[in-house]
């Protein structure tokens, strides 16, 4: 899409009227459009249904990616769920728009889902596909001296040792996620799901930090704040990707889940149920497709039409000498004399990079006996994928969580969404918490101070 097709449907953004006093409440997103302009018919019972939403209970997540952006409004509720409320997308070239253009989509697409959910947004959550995203583990503790019972005091502590460690002068921390918590005590250590109400006297956190680039956070903020919305919060794609797919992963060994998109290959690694490692590199689709154009001499739109007749899995049959797949071969170079070409190189490509990859996570024990890799993204439609990358990674690949007659590339629409609302809704849930201990504290001091003062 380009910046003049995008600048004929866009309407100015949402008001950003703060009714909520200059922006000081730290959990503002969403307020309930009453009464703001004409409401049709249709929508009108849906919006009376909303009224009893309290403004904090509501979220807005915008979401980029290399070919699409997307907002999802959000309800929460402590008892029934978190509930979809709208989910709304426009396609376009993201990378080839201006920094207008991109404002001008992102824009579009709020004012689209907040129409349809009948609210109006002050602030949002962004998640953004990039290369440089990655992690690391760290290490960090609270020591109280005596033993005592463990309380949030000391799981915040420990916790914020971890994420203050050095991210290096070119990365910055975009998320901090527990992983291990040991807590010691007289009787030695052990390992805890939740510290909270153990006794000991000392805790220590073991953390995966989510990093991107320096400027990563700087950038969604310039983004969002040229319309008059606040960035309330940052989430990593690939930890969204694993929040939505979490329960679809089987509970033996270790999982690997690749991501293979347009421009970017995300890697995760889950052991125990626990996230334990994140990877993004600069190499997608359309590297592959560029290698056509380059090595061919054809158009984009031919080099594209050819990856998806490619069968990769035949390439591997024939590599092992199976004469009905040389038959098959060779009636297909008949057909398509650039074909043979274009398998060489696509196969090249890929198995240099998933045999680094491959050896990258051996090299750190990620890759075990038992486990499996699930295929996501626009890549794994790349025909006998599975196959091909079967015999790389020496474990058992699926096709996006496995269920069948699910395209892995469509299901990622929607394990991300699912993932994006489970992460919003702990951020807002924690930042509330936040909000209501520092006014119980603060409260607590004045009732001192009055009480003092009265006696």
């Amino acid at each position: 899409m380009s910046d003049d097709q995008l600048s004929s449907t866009v309407t100015p953004p949402p008001s950003t009227t703060d009714r909520l006093r200059g922006g000081r409440w730290f959990g503002r997103v969403a307020e309930l459009a009453r009464g703001v302009g004409q409401v049709r018919s249709q929508a009108a019972g849906q919006t009376r249904r909303r009224q009893d939403i309290l403004p904090e209970h509501l979220v807005v997540i915008v979401l980029v990616s290399s070919r699409r952006v997307g907002a999802t409004v959000a309800a929460l509720h402590p008892t029934h769920g978190d509930k979809v409320v709208a989910h709304k997308f426009i396609d376009c070239d993201w990378h080839r728009l201006s920094q207008a253009g991109k404002r001008e989509a992102v824009a579009d697409v709020i004012r689209l889902a907040c129409d349809s959910a009948g609210v109006e947004a002050y602030s949002v959550y962004v998640s953004m596909t990039d290369a440089s995203v990655t992690s690391r583990m760290a290490v960090g503790w609270a020591d109280p001296g005596d033993e005592v019972v463990l309380s949030e005091h000391e799981r915040l502590w420990a916790l914020k040792r971890a994420r203050d460690q050095a991210t290096g002068a070119d990365q910055e921390l975009i998320d901090a996620i527990p992983v291990h918590w040991t807590v010691r005590d007289r009787d030695g250590e052990k390992e805890v799901e939740d510290p909270i109400g153990h006794r000991g006297s000392r805790l220590t956190c073991q953390a995966l930090l989510i990093t991107a680039s320096r400027g990563y956070r700087d950038e969604l903020a310039d983004l969002v704040e040229g319309l008059g919305l606040e960035l309330e919060g940052i989430i990593a794609q690939p930890v969204a990707l694993f929040r939505g797919i979490a329960g679809a992963l089987t509970r033996k060994g270790t999982t690997v889940v690749v991501d293979c998109g347009a421009c970017c290959t995300s890697v995760l690694v889950r052991r125990q149920n626990k996230l334990v490692h994140v990877e993004t590199h600069a190499f997608g689709g359309d590297d592959l497709t560029k290698l056509l154009v380059e090595k061919l001499g054809i158009s984009v739109s031919q080099a594209e039409d050819l990856k998806r007749d490619l069968d990769l899995g035949l390439r591997h049959e024939e590599r092992d000498g199976l004469i009905g797949q040389q038959f098959i071969w060779s009636d297909v170079r008949e057909r398509h004399r650039l074909m043979g070409p274009a398998l060489a190189l696509i196969s090249e490509a890929l198995d240099s990079f998933f045999r680094t990859l491959a050896q990258e996570l051996r090299d750190r024990g990620h890759l075990v006996q038992q486990g499996q890799v699930h295929l996501f993204g626009r890549g794994s439609s790349l025909g006998g994928l599975a196959v091909f990358l079967k015999d790389i990674f020496g474990q058992p690949v699926v096709l996006g969580s496995g269920h069948k007659n699910r395209d892995p590339s469509a299901e990622l629409a929607d394990v991300l969404v699912s993932g994006l609302v489970c992460t919003a809704a702990d951020l807002r849930r924690t930042h509330l918490a936040a909000q209501t201990s520092r006014f119980r504290k603060t409260a607590s001091g004045v009732w001192s101070w009055l009480t003092h003062q009265l006696g």
